[in-house]
């Protein structure tokens, strides 16, 4: 058993917690504003009379569940690259978005297994897998107990040969990207550490509703218009929004945790700003909504969902869609219920109506049964015809074609464009004429269990499709499933039927048809392995 975690369960006697704490009368304090009335200021400014009734989860046993979080700024600094698009022009950032790049911990125990859950403002996890590492050897967390997990902004920090100007020099660049991916490493194993030290009784439940920002990405092909990403109104979209609440033992929210499905594309090539697109503009609100907790939230299936209003240079869009969910977010985590808490019959008053008696009494804690189990399924390898070989040997040659001729031309933006399309053709070419490896690739499913919740997490872009299905089919009362964590695996997973409709996702996507199935069935044998 872990000897922190024993003892006494009163507030003096639990270690601080690293957020910052705020009583329900403070909070009633700002919010009043300090032109009230003087009769209602007078009234709130002493203990108000009369029966307290109405119980929470101060009244409720503990559930057995610990919690901590912890926060990291990992803005970086302004001149930095930011090559994420191959359609751009700049090669280094010149602003810092006043949201802020965050990292955010969160670690839960039982007393006998902690597991820590780490969500990072970056396009992907790669580079950062030390941090595991490190924060193991700080905390004693096994490895496989912490999990980071990838807002997926592209407006973040990336050094690619692919984009940005051809033939530039990337040395510098790269040097720079390289001291901020070793402080951003440090950071994390110091939060997950800091989180790990603020452990506190706490109440843990969730609930759900609907987010409006995301819409299906995969515009179809049409007479000679290519497939393209943009916004497809007709295509499948999961706007099912899951949030989980913690609450210290006296119902004051600790963090509120949200899953849903989108990319961060909003900020595009035109934007010059390092940011966490609409991820860090809903976290603030959030966090507005609860002062005092600090708000996760874990990227879903996005791999086929986009932003409803994207690919902008306006900063203001990316906000005022994060604003939008965020608000959506509050208002699950308004209603979730972090003990059982009922209201229950108690006889009736007589008063102008003929009133029942139906006060909110707490019945106990809920389930906060700690397991984790994780999987790596074998999936079938991507493989090319040698009509798909030749069709984009052909499309790679009239893209050539197009550069030549406009070399010299005086439009620079038209031969950007032409340049950008030849690389995409030759990165694709390249990719698919390599020898042919009859190895299966892998992917890796994680699944934790929190009483009646449960979080799936995997590497990758997988479609919002084969999130859907894992949560329909999952046997716990709410479930997120998250992609763009750290494990085995990565890159876009199509559902089997996409593959017919081409586009970019399925054209670098490194699986063949089959992959999805096999992680659903892998994910819901995993969940249902855990419900025993």
């Amino acid at each position: 058993m872990d000897t922190r975690l024993t003892g006494n369960s009163s507030r003096a006697s639990r270690p601080v917690s690293c957020r910052r704490r705020r009583s329900r009368r403070r909070r009633i304090e700002r919010v009043v504003p300090g032109t009230l009335p003087f009769a209602l200021a007078a009234l709130l400014a002493v203990p108000l009379a009369g029966d307290v009734v109405e119980q929470g989860p101060g009244d409720s046993p503990p559930s057995g569940l610990y919690a901590g979080v912890a926060r990291a700024d990992i803005s970086p600094p302004v001149g930095i690259a930011q090559m994420n698009w191959g359609s751009q022009t700049h090669v280094r950032a010149v602003g810092i978005d006043p949201a802020g790049m965050k990292a955010t911990a969160l670690v839960l125990s039982d007393g006998e297994q902690r597991f820590a859950m780490v969500d990072v403002d970056r396009i992907f996890v790669a580079g950062l897998e030390p941090a595991i590492e490190e924060a193991s050897r700080r905390t004693g967390i096994p490895e496989a107990h912490i999990r980071i997990g990838a807002s997926h902004t592209h407006a973040g920090v990336m050094v690619s040969p692919a984009k940005g100007p051809p033939g530039l020099n990337l040395a510098p660049l790269a040097d720079m990207a390289e001291r901020y991916r070793l402080n951003l490493i440090d950071k994390i194993a110091g939060i997950v550490a800091e989180a790990d030290a603020g452990l506190e009784a706490a109440h843990m439940h969730g609930g759900r509703g609907t987010g409006t920002i995301n819409i299906n990405r995969r515009v179809r092909a049409e007479g000679s218009r290519p497939p393209a990403v943009g916004r497809n109104p007709d295509g499948f979209v999961d706007r099912e929004l899951v949030v989980f609440r913690i609450d210290d033992a006296q119902g004051e929210p600790i963090a509120v945790i949200a899953n849903f499905q989108c990319h961060g594309t909003v900020l595009a090539y035109e934007n010059k700003v390092i940011s966490s697109d609409w991820i860090g503009m809903a976290r603030a609100t959030v966090e507005h909504a609860f002062p005092g907790a600090l708000s996760l939230v874990f990227q879903g299936a996005a791999g086929n969902q986009g932003p409803i209003e994207g690919f902008s240079g306006d900063l203001a869009v990316a906000h005022r869609l994060g604003q939008t969910l965020g608000h959506q977010i509050a208002a699950v985590a308004m209603q979730i219920e972090t003990v059982r808490r009922v209201p229950t019959f108690e006889g009736f008053v007589e008063s102008t109506a003929y009133q029942a008696r139906q006060h909110w009494r707490v019945r106990g804690p809920r389930d906060a049964r700690l397991a984790f189990v994780s999987r790596i399924v074998d999936v079938p390898r991507r493989t090319y015809s040698e009509s798909e070989i030749e069709g984009m040997r052909s499309r790679l040659q009239k893209a050539r074609s197009q550069l030549e001729s406009r070399t010299g031309g005086p439009d620079p933006r038209t031969r950007h464009q032409a340049a950008a399309r030849v690389r995409r053709f030759a990165d694709l070419l390249e990719q698919w004429t390599r020898p042919v490896d009859p190895s299966p690739l892998q992917v890796e499913v994680q699944a934790l269990r929190v009483g009646d919740l449960a979080i799936v997490a995997m590497p990758g872009e997988p479609f919002a499709e084969i999130g859907k299905a894992v949560k329909e089919g999952s046997p716990f009362e709410f479930t997120m499933f998250c992609g763009y964590s750290d494990g085995v695996g990565g890159d876009y997973i199509p559902t089997a039927d996409e593959y017919a409709h081409g586009g970019y996702e399925v054209e670098r996507s490194p699986y063949n048809p089959g992959t999805a199935e096999r992680v659903i069935r892998t994910a819901s044998a995993l969940l249902a392995s855990l419900r025993r």
